[in-house]
C-alpha cells in the first residue's frame, strides 16, 4: 500500500445529549443544518455543516448499542462538547497499517454508510474509518475517515452559510502541560506534523491545526469567552468567515451573545454554542 496515513484534518465532531437541541443551535448561529442522517449500524445520528472540504459535524445517540458505548460513557463523564478530530487519510487500510507499526493499536476498520438526499433522489454516503479507541489520547479523540461517495458529502450548495463561514480552521484545547500528548499525535500524524510555539503544541497538516495550551494562554487569547468545564478538555473550535462584521451582525440579529474583538475576530461562549467556544475569524 502506498499513500500517507494522514494528510489533514477533515471534520470535527461535537457529541451531544441532544441532537435536536444542538441543531437549532447551530442554525441560530447562522450555519445551513443539513437534515438529519442515521448511522444505522452504529446507533447515531447527525447534523453536518458543510464548508468545501471540510465540515463540522454535530453527533447524537438515538440507539444505546456496543458501537456507540464510549461515546455514551463519554457523555455522562463531560455533558458534551468537542469529543474527535477525524483525519483526513489515502486510505483507511493505510492509516490502520501505519498505526498498527506506531504500536496505536487501532480498531479494525469500520465501514458504514448513511442515507442523505441529493436534489431528491436517496444516495448512501458510505464510509470507512478507524477509531484510535485502546492507545488513546487523554485530551482530544482522533479516527481516520475515508470518504468512499465524497460526492454526497462535500455539495457546494450545501456549503453557503448566513454567517459567512468558509473553512474549519482549527480547534484549541486546554491543557495544564500542553505537551501531555504530544508523543501521542506525533505517531498519530506523523512527527512532521508537530511543533512547539512557545509553551503550545501545535499540529496538524495544511490549513487546519490543532493547538494545546495552558488556561491562563486560553483566558489571554479568547479574553470573556469562559471554558465549558474546569478540567483539561478540547475547548474551542475556530471557522474562517469571509467578513467578521457580516457573521457579527448575523450573531447579534439572533440574539447571540458575541464579542467582536479588536483584531477582527468574533467570539462566542461555549454555553451559547452546545459546549463548545466558537472563534470567527477572517480567513
Amino acid at each position: 500500500m502506498t499513500g500517507q496515513a494522514v494528510t489533514g484534518i477533515d471534520h470535527a465532531v461535537v457529541v451531544v445529549a441532544d441532537i435536536e437541541a444542538a441543531r437549532a443551535t447551530y442554525a441560530g448561529l447562522g450555519f445551513q443544518v443539513q437534515p438529519r442522517g442515521l448511522h444505522t449500524r452504529l446507533g447515531t445520528a447527525n447534523h453536518l455543516m458543510i464548508f468545501g472540504d471540510t465540515y463540522f459535524e454535530l453527533i447524537g445517540i438515538v440507539e444505546a448499542n456496543p458501537l456507540n458505548a464510549e461515546r455514551r460513557a463519554w457523555l455522562e463523564r463531560s455533558g458534551g462538547g468537542l469529543a474527535n478530530v477525524a483525519l483526513r487519510t489515502d486510505g483507511a487500510d493505510i492509516a490502520h497499517a501505519a498505526w498498527t507499526a506506531a504500536g496505536l493499536q487501532p480498531d479494525p476498520v469500520l465501514e458504514f454508510a448513511r442515507a442523505v438526499d441529493i436534489a431528491g433522489r436517496q444516495e448512501q454516503a458510505a464510509f470507512r474509518t478507524v477509531r484510535l479507541a485502546t492507545q488513546r489520547a487523554k485530551l482530544l479523540g482522533f479516527f481516520a475517515c475515508e470518504h468512499r461517495t465524497p460526492q454526497f458529502v462535500y455539495r457546494p450548495e450545501w456549503a453557503a452559510h448566513d454567517n459567512g463561514v468558509t473553512g474549519l480552521a482549527g480547534a484549541t484545547v486546554i491543557a495544564a502541560d500542553p505537551m501531555t500528548d504530544a508523543a501521542y499525535v506525533g505517531k498519530v500524524f506523523g512527527d512532521a506534523a508537530v511543533r512547539r510555539e512557545g509553551g503550545d503544541l501545535v499540529v496538524g497538516r495544511g490549513a487546519t491545526s490543532i493547538r494545546y495550551l495552558t488556561r491562563e494562554r486560553f483566558q489571554a487569547l479568547y479574553p470573556g469567552i469562559a471554558p465549558h468545564r474546569s478540567d483539561d478538555h478540547p475547548a474551542l473550535l475556530s471557522f474562517n468567515v469571509s467578513d467578521t462584521a457580516r457573521t457579527a451582525g448575523v450573531l447579534r440579529a439572533g440574539g447571540i451573545a458575541c464579542t467582536a474583538d479588536g483584531d477582527g475576530r468574533v467570539l462566542v461562549p461555549a454555553a451559547a454554542a452546545g459546549g463548545v467556544g466558537i472563534e470567527f475569524r477572517k480567513g
